[in-house]
């Protein structure tokens, strides 16, 4: 029976020894990031560009598969109607850049390079749209085909 009141006293010690621990810790510890400022839900818009076929291929230019990726492209909520209206000239760009550039990546050549191709729809849709009108893109599906 004594041995049964330690054990449970040693527990509740260290139960009592970790909590304080970790108050001690995340009192010490800096905050987390800092909250951007909401963005007004007129200010910004989302258009779609679509479902495009690419081609990946490795640096020595040997084709190793297709991938199918969605993006949209965040533009004022002006430039919305203006943007969606040219969508055919940005895709036109981005698939000449993706046959001319290495996309590939991995060991076989069969993965996308995301941040290459994220890098092409933005410069692209920057030359057929106009300097600033894209503020961002977001690649919102990505898979081979």
């Amino acid at each position: 029976m004594a041995g049964a009141k330690s054990l449970l006293v040693m527990t509740l010690a260290g139960l009592v020894a970790g909590a304080g621990g970790g108050a001690g810790v995340a009192f010490l510890l800096p905050a987390g990031p800092k909250p951007r400022p909401p963005v007004e839900a007129g200010d910004a818009q989302f258009v779609p560009l679509g479902t495009l076929l690419i081609p990946l291929s490795l640096a020595d230019g040997r084709f190793t598969g297709y991938v199918r990726m969605e993006a949209q492209l965040e533009v004022g909520a002006g430039d919305a109607e203006g943007v969606t209206a040219r969508l055919p000239l940005v895709i036109h760009a981005v698939n000449l850049r993706a046959y001319a550039k290495p996309l590939a990546a991995g060991p076989d050549g069969r993965l996308p390079n995301a941040a290459a191709i994220r890098a092409i729809v933005a410069e692209e849709a920057g030359k057929a749209l106009g300097k600033g009108v894209v503020r961002s893109v977001a690649l919102t599906s990505l898979e081979p085909a």
